[in-house]
């Protein structure tokens, strides 16, 4: 196909790929992309080279402690698990290889579509003609990333027949057991006040767990497996609408066994707590939570538009959520639930830590409780940055640059501007004070180097240029831009509004003032 015949050509030219490495790098998690493009490399390798480059491709990707850790299929991770990467056979590794490559088609695919709305040209000195990086698959026009943009895609999750002889399904179902009633009434009595309260707090932590993988594995047997196996949707599209949900679950399921060591009464929590969100447990914990989050709102958003669209779709998701299993819950309704348990994570562990007396056992919880917050803070950055993202392609999707014509120099210069490329501070209404009789309402979308000034009009969000008199309009002189170049910008306070503020712009045209008015002083503030 075209698409191929692109990727193709930018894959044999380095510096194209280069370029594209390093736009990956600079907004992306690219540990999933350069994996994908080592595992290109064992194709042509011999049997001596494939063993040697194996065991670094392991070191790199695959294990626990690698920087540039990735997904790996369950398949893959247990066999790895006993045995030395080096003792595998040829065959072996090279079919790890490709498993592993496989796995990361979804998180590739979900770096191509925030940005394919539109065939993007990168011009490069080397090149007589432009080279179309990008699919032009409109993700606001629920078009999911198909199978095959990359070679060889075909990716399906776990199977369904090794998934449903987990035990632990059907423990999930099932309340976990208070403490209390399987505690001696001997060994109640001879605990204090403060370690009753820690174990209760302990105990809350416990349940809450419990409650949330039964609810993620809802996800995972109510809805992802049954949309496939009815095929709703492709495996791959379900891996973009659920990233990473089956190692989420795994590392739940592994955490939560381990605080029911020493009977009902955990005598020592703290090493278990910080071995699991602190070092490599943590960071791989926060790379799976920040994945599965940031793509929340894309989610959601695809599963509404495609409910609209099939109705045999919408049916399915009407049956899954009336069963039991969803409690009453609708699916957009389960699909946060990772981000509030992240949420609730730093006050359990305050909590437990406020009853313990132990100074080193204290010390840990706070140290866990800390690394939480870290981890919170790491994932609230990416969802806002994926979200802003995705307001920018909207935006960009209805941009009409028409209104720059009164200024041919302006027009040349931003014709062509792609708000999604750039980076957002700040987006919110604002009230443009032309002129005393004239003002406008528009949407301020500050950028990491231009302010931005819209107007909605109809579906579209337009670029205008606007002037103090109808004679500078015909002219074409003295206009304000509604785009304005941040290190040719300084700002004013307003006086007599606190609400408002000027921005002082100077381009070729000289000097310009704009009166700008927020919605509130905070407003202003931000």
């Amino acid at each position: 196909t075209v698409h191929e015949h692109h990727r193709e050509l930018v894959k044999s030219r380095p510096t194209h790929l280069l370029v594209f490495l390093q736009h990956v790098i600079l907004q992306f998690d690219c540990s999933s992309l350069l994996c994908y493009l080592h595992a290109d490399l064992f194709k042509n390798l011999s049997t001596k080279e494939t063993k040697k480059q194996f065991v670094e491709f392991y070191n790199s990707f695959l294990d626990k402690s690698a920087i540039l850790r990735v997904q790996i299929p369950h398949n893959v991770s247990f066999e790895l698990d006993r045995t030395r990467p080096d003792l595998l056979s040829e065959e072996q590794q090279r079919k790890f290889v490709q498993d592993v490559q496989l796995a990361q088609a979804p998180e590739i695919l979900f770096i191509l579509s925030p940005i394919a709305f539109i065939p993007i040209p990168l011009y490069l000195p080397l090149s007589s003609s432009p080279v179309f990086l990008l699919s032009s698959i409109s993700v606001d026009e629920g078009v999911l990333p198909p199978e095959g943009v990359l070679p060889g895609l075909s990716l399906s999750g776990p199977t369904p027949q090794q998934e449903e002889q987990d035990p632990r399904l059907l423990e999930l179902e099932q309340d976990p057991p208070n403490w209390r009633e399987h505690t001696p009434p001997d060994t109640l009595k001879d605990l204090s006040k403060k370690e009753t309260k820690r174990q209760e707090v302990i105990n809350e932590l416990f349940a809450t767990e419990h409650a949330h993988v039964r609810m993620l594995s809802v996800l995972q047997t109510v809805f992802w497996k049954p949309l496939e196996r009815e095929e709703l949707m492709t495996a791959t599209e379900l891996a973009t609408i659920f990233p990473s949900l089956d190692e989420i679950i795994d590392m739940h399921c592994e955490y939560s066994p381990t605080l029911r060591q020493h009977n009902f009464i955990v005598k020592a929590i703290g090493t278990t707590l910080l071995n699991r969100f602190g070092g490599t447990e943590g960071e791989w914990f926060q790379k799976l939570t920040s994945r599965f989050c940031s793509h929340q709102t894309w989610a959601l958003e695809q599963l509404k538009m495609r409910q609209k669209k099939d109705p045999r779709f919408n049916s399915f998701i009407l049956e899954a959520e009336s069963r039991p299993q969803c409690r009453r819950l609708q699916l957009k309704d389960i699909i946060p639930t990772e981000m509030q348990r992240l949420t609730k994570y730093p006050l359990l562990l305050e909590n437990i830590a406020k009853c313990t007396e132990d100074t080193l056992e204290k010390e840990s919880i706070q140290q866990s409780a800390e690394c939480c917050k870290k981890i919170l803070n790491h994932v609230n950055e990416e969802v806002k940055q994926m979200e802003n993202l995705l307001t920018l392609k909207d935006y960009q999707r209805r941009l009409d640059t028409s209104g720059l014509k009164p200024s041919n120099e302006l027009y040349l210069e931003y014709k062509y501007l792609d708000l999604a490329q750039r980076r957002m501070i700040y987006e919110g209404p604002l009230t443009w004070r032309v002129t005393k009789e004239k003002t406008l309402e528009v949407q301020c979308v500050l950028l990491g180097d231009l302010l931005v000034l819209l107007q909605k009009q109809d579906d579209k969000m337009v670029l205008k240029c606007q002037s103090k008199s109808n004679i500078a309009v015909q002219e074409g002189k003295q206009m304000l831009s509604p785009i304005i170049k941040l290190d040719s910008a300084f700002l004013r306070e307003v006086a007599t509004d606190r609400k408002a503020f000027y921005v002082i712009f100077t381009w070729d045209s000289g000097a310009q003032i704009y009166e700008l008015v927020a919605q509130s002083v905070g407003e202003r503030k931000k």
